[in-house]
């Protein structure tokens, strides 16, 4: 007969907890990268450098006769986050650039198509999506009804 009182140590109990302390290492490491990001400051608007738009912007297309079949007039509407390619810096006497959107899907009208080429000022776009508006906006989503 097995006596109850017995020492049961078993292999749950030996162990340490690996998954937490990987976890804690995790965010230790994490954090500071965010912060850093977040307040790294933005390189010069040149050419072939990645911008975002900042929320949802109109932008002029730079040949709108190379739209016109599809419906768009002489402007399409960029999202918020859009991807952008910087093609030639503000060089304009209004400040604007001649930027490329980089869309993966197609786009309907009045949203920019993919690879058009668009006129737009700096005060539109940002160099680095921010990390805490990311989080929000997937929070946002995951929490709406």
């Amino acid at each position: 007969m097995m006596d109850s009182n017995a020492d049961t140590t078993g292999p749950s109990q030996g162990r340490t907890p690996l998954g937490a302390i990987g976890v804690i290492v995790a965010l230790v490491l994490l954090i500071p990268m965010v912060l850093f990001y977040s307040i790294a400051p933005d390189e010069p608007l040149k050419e072939s450098v990645t911008i975002f738009s900042d929320g949802r912007q109109r932008a002029y297309l730079a040949d709108p006769g190379r739209y016109e079949g599809a419906g768009y007039q002489d402007y399409c509407v960029l999202e918020p986050r859009d991807q952008l390619t910087i093609v030639q810096p503000p060089q304009r006497p209004d400040g604007s650039l001649l930027a490329r959107v980089e869309r993966t899907e197609p786009a309907e009208i009045p949203f920019c198509p993919s690879q058009a080429t668009v006129f737009i000022r700096p005060q539109q776009v940002v160099q680095k999506e921010s990390p805490w508006q990311e989080i929000k906006a997937r929070l946002a989503r995951l929490f709406a009804p």
